[in-house]
């Protein structure tokens, strides 16, 4: 089965490879020849893989007009990384008022009639099966989170944001909780 697979993919290779090979013409090929400089549309100098690139058609090979363009794509990959990174701490900051929250409303609501028939009792009042339910429902949530942040970190900023909202949202059903007459 591992000697048909890697047979499947050279062929594979060899027939991408060819497809390639065949969309360049000779005659096309604006390689330099000794000494000749190439220069771009704007005056400056050209990479030969550049060349090479446009005139196959060729999409795999690297396209850079120069150590100052890679120099800038990596100076835009750390800028983008550091931001990022920023929003990441935000997101994991924003963990602690939506936990916070959760168990303020627990215990706002612990005793309580409980309106929700998916966390009420069998007695219909908030308790420990309420508690529970809720408290695991949270930690769910956190985990898919981390695991949505760590694949695509631009998404801390839109959690963060998810976070404190429902943070507030909680903290208010929970200062209703404790305003109730008879608390």
């Amino acid at each position: 089965m591992t000697t048909a697979t890697g047979i499947f993919s050279t062929a594979l290779l060899a027939l991408l490879l060819i497809g390639a090979a065949s969309s360049a013409h000779a005659g096309e090929a604006a390689v330099p020849h000794a000494g000749e400089a190439v220069v771009s549309m704007d005056g400056g100098p050209v990479a030969a893989n550049y060349l090479l690139a446009q005139s196959s058609g060729n999409a795999l090979l690297p396209v850079h007009g120069g150590i100052e363009e890679i120099a800038a794509d990596e100076r835009a990959q750390n800028i983008d990384d550091s931001g990022d990174r920023a929003w990441r701490k935000r997101w994991m900051i924003s963990l602690a008022p939506l936990v916070a929250s959760q168990a303020l409303d627990a215990s706002s609501s612990w005793g309580l009639r409980e309106l929700n028939p998916a966390l009420a009792g069998s007695d219909g009042r908030f308790g420990m099966k309420a508690a529970g339910i809720k408290f695991g429902v949270i930690g769910g949530l956190v985990g898919v989170e981390y695991l949505l942040v760590k694949k695509f970190p631009a998404s801390a900023k839109f959690f963060s944001v998810v976070n404190y909202s429902t943070a507030a949202i909680t903290t208010g059903l929970a200062v209703h909780n404790y305003m109730l007459p008879g608390r």
